[in-house]
């Protein structure tokens, strides 16, 4: 086979695979341009997309940050392995004895939480109310 011969199949053989990804990138974004309307039909089920826990409620930031004890949120109670009990505050996973900055789990019961914050004892209690109910000692 000649030089010619040679570059001339190897540029048809490259032409055919451009116009392969070619075809490919036009059937990748031309539906693209059809997402604009897109509604989710639930048929009677959960929308995946919509969150469980905290629709309306802006997030507190991480335990660590907070600084004042309205910003803590009880969002649940779980005993975990061993029987031991852990709350989520925040979005965090904690257990007796955890300590987050000004915050310090002192003890979880299947309804309550008692924390120190700032050195003061507080308990939040888990109710219907998003978000528990806090008190000071």
């Amino acid at each position: 086979m000649s030089a010619v011969a040679g570059r001339k199949a190897r540029d048809e053989k490259f032409g055919r695979s451009m116009g392969a990804v070619s075809i490919i990138l036009l059937v990748m974004i031309v539906p693209l341009g059809h997402c604009e309307n897109f509604q989710y039909e639930s048929h009677g089920k959960r929308d995946p997309f919509v969150p469980l826990v905290g629709v309306d409620r802006p997030a507190a930031g991480r335990l660590e940050e907070i600084t004042s004890v309205a910003d803590i949120r009880l969002e649940g109670i779980a005993t975990g392995a061993g029987k031991s009990m852990v709350a989520i505050l925040n979005g965090e996973v904690v257990k007796e004895g955890d300590k987050f900055g000004d915050i310090e789990i002192k003890k979880i019961t299947g309804r309550k939480v008692s924390i120190l914050f700032g050195g003061k004892p507080y308990e939040m209690s888990l109710t219907e109310e998003e978000g528990g109910i806090k008190s000071g000692r």
